[in-house]
């Protein structure tokens, strides 16, 4: 049985036995909120010392660290994290959301020539076009993969596939890949409900939810294909297990790609 761990980024506490304490806040922004810096178990609705988290990560197949995208301590903590799995001795694959999987080779030729900075990774992927937030934001996690000799996954659907699914719905894929990312199957009327609040909560509202159902498509497309890479990382011969990169509404257990994942490697 694959053993899943989700956890939000923005729950991490300050330090703890048997685990170096994570960064200090960069964000000022509800620092002093007295939930700030602790760690929430949903699963023993318990907060939780740093050290067991750590424990828990080290012990799962499958990681999931939601973010919020523009939250430069989401990704100080991401890279502590990948430190503290490597301190564990694991070697996990790590797939990112933000990256096609048609740039792969962009990725595999840096790391063949780049075994310790990830500084020129993102000019080599034209990130400045990418419309994710600033590259520097984003290296310290590709830092730690490289300085760890963690495998760089690019985990997303390309952008013109993405446009396809939104045009046609999931029969813009091929259809043995649609079958395998089990998409024949119809989605259940409440997790429609929920995945278009997700989307229109994305564009803060500002669009009418009629407009937005092609976008629904997108969305579970792009989690079962991140689930999917998730489970073809875990199953490399060079790693142990695999930490996903992603939105938090990637990693909600419910409908995304940890549900996907589940149902496809229970």
């Amino acid at each position: 049985m694959i053993r899943i761990v989700c956890i939000a980024a923005s729950l991490l506490a300050a330090g703890g036995a048997g685990a170096a304490p994570p960064p200090a806040w960069t964000t000022t922004l509800s620092a002093s909120h007295p939930l700030a810096g602790r760690v929430w178990s949903t699963d023993a609705a318990a907060y939780l010392p740093v050290a067991t988290l750590v424990q828990a990560l080290s012990a799962a197949d499958l990681i999931y660290l939601g973010e919020k995208h523009d939250n430069p301590d989401h990704h100080l903590l991401q890279a502590w994290l990948l430190d503290q799995l490597a301190a564990a001795g694991k070697r996990p694959g790590i797939v990112f959301e933000m990256i096609g999987e048609n740039r792969q080779g962009v990725i595999d030729a840096y790391a063949a020539e780049h075994a310790d900075s990830a500084a020129a990774l993102g000019p080599a992927l034209d990130w400045d076009k990418s419309g994710w937030p600033d590259w520097p934001e984003y290296q310290p996690v590709f830092d730690a993969a490289l300085r760890h000799r963690m495998p760089i996954v690019a985990g997303n659907l390309p952008r013109d596939e993405m446009r396809a699914v939104g045009r046609d719905g999931a029969s813009a894929l091929p259809d043995d890949r649609r079958r395998r990312l089990g998409l024949d199957a119809a989605l259940p009327v409440e997790s429609q409900a929920i995945l278009l609040d997700i989307v229109a909560k994305g564009h803060c509202g500002l669009m009418p939810r009629e407009s937005l159902t092609p976008m629904v498509a997108v969305q579970r497309v792009r989690d079962a294909v991140l689930a999917d890479n998730m489970i073809r990382a875990l199953e490399r011969p060079d790693t142990d297990s695999a930490v996903l990169i992603a939105g938090a509404g990637h990693a909600r257990r419910d409908l995304a790609a940890p549900r996907t994942a589940a149902v496809r490697a229970p």
